[in-house]
């Protein structure tokens, strides 16, 4: 494993960001993220993208200096084109106009479309949640970036078509949803894969539809199972939903249609809850329900009941200041990009 200390790591990724022709704003904040998704334990969305990332601005799919672009608005909506920047800055520009348009008239929409991929919808919630405001967030992969079985198929039909949500809390976090629709997270997968080890059973099949737990299955064309396994048409149905929600609505791609790229178009809610109940009264009644859950005989005393982002809570705190551990092959991806751009290269 390669241990590195995360503002090492950051600077790393700015700098081969900014030389792929990122802005140094752009940089530092695709940077900020992909490291803080690391040292939450979120490796599928860490920088074991950033090779992803040189590559597509490599082949022009990704434009490191592109500015996402308002298409049509009103007061309470807006349609963004991401114009193929990078997936975090428009991400976080369409959250950041979705909270001003909340702000003002209680309830927005915003779709994007024409985005990379834009990395964990945590950390959007989250941009939400610490304003105050609720989010609902819906994302698709364009049309491809095909992953997932539909329930009672065996081949690649959908991609693995993310949700996330959140609501301000008075805890240590705010309350936070955020899920794949399939079983685990693509990203997940590839990680099992960097380290050379089997992922759980009931995630994968291989490309002849036989379940698997050898990550090479997947990645030689076998596909992800709906989120429920034997229950599955409960994720596959969620990842339906999306397709349409963030897909069609934003007049971007959807799964079976070849003529678009990957891209992560995508619907985000945001809602004041002023319009419904006081903030103070939010919170009060949501630490009764927090405390009536946790307050439960346990099925294993050392695993107690969590209220939803209370892991990430727990983890940002606990690993403040500690190096981030990635496997071999992440580091090696690291040393091929930074001699790419002539950048100092370190043990």
């Amino acid at each position: 494993m390669w241990k590195v200390a995360p503002t090492r790591l950051e600077g790393m990724c700015t700098a081969i960001l900014r030389s792929a022709g990122a802005s140094g704003d752009d940089a530092r904040l695709v940077a900020d993220h992909l490291v803080d998704n690391d040292l939450l334990g979120h490796h599928s969305h860490g920088v074991i993208r950033l090779w992803d990332y040189i590559e597509a601005a490599r082949r022009g799919d990704l434009i490191p200096g592109a500015r996402p672009r308002i298409v049509n608005e009103t007061p309470t909506t807006a349609q963004i084109d991401g114009g193929w920047a990078l997936g975090q800055v428009v991400a976080t520009f369409a959250t950041g106009l979705a909270i001003e348009k909340a702000r003002a008239a209680g309830v927005s929409v915003v779709t994007v479309r024409r985005v990379k991929h834009i990395g964990r919808l945590g950390r959007y919630a989250e941009q939400v949640a610490g304003e105050g405001l609720v989010s609902m967030i819906f994302t698709n992969g364009g049309g491809h970036g095909i992953n997932q079985a539909p329930f009672r198929g065996t081949e690649r039909k959908l991609c693995s078509n993310p949700i996330a949500m959140s609501v301000p809390s008075g805890l240590a976090g705010p309350f936070l949803l955020d899920m794949a629709t399939s079983v685990a997270a693509e990203g997940k997968v590839r990680m099992y894969r960097a380290r050379g080890t089997a992922t759980p059973a009931g995630w994968i099949l291989d490309s002849g539809g036989n379940p698997s737990t050898d990550p090479e299955d997947f990645a030689a064309g076998g596909a992800l199972l709906p989120l429920g396994r034997d229950e599955g048409h409960k994720g596959y149905a969620l990842a339906f939903m999306v397709e349409l929600l963030a897909g069609v609505m934003s007049g971007g791609g959807i799964s079976g249609d070849p003529a678009r790229s990957f891209s992560n178009d995508s619907m985000i809610v945001v809602i004041d809850p002023a319009l419904f109940v006081p903030m103070a009264e939010l919170k009060e009644r949501s630490a009764i329900l927090t405390e009536h859950l946790k307050d439960t005989l346990l099925a294993d005393d050392s695993q107690p009941v969590l209220y939803p982002g209370e892991p990430e809570a727990e983890a940002r705190s606990a690993n403040r200041g500690r190096d981030i551990e990635l496997p071999e092959p992440v580091r090696q991806q690291f040393l091929s990009m930074l001699r790419r751009f002539s950048l100092p290269v370190a043990d």
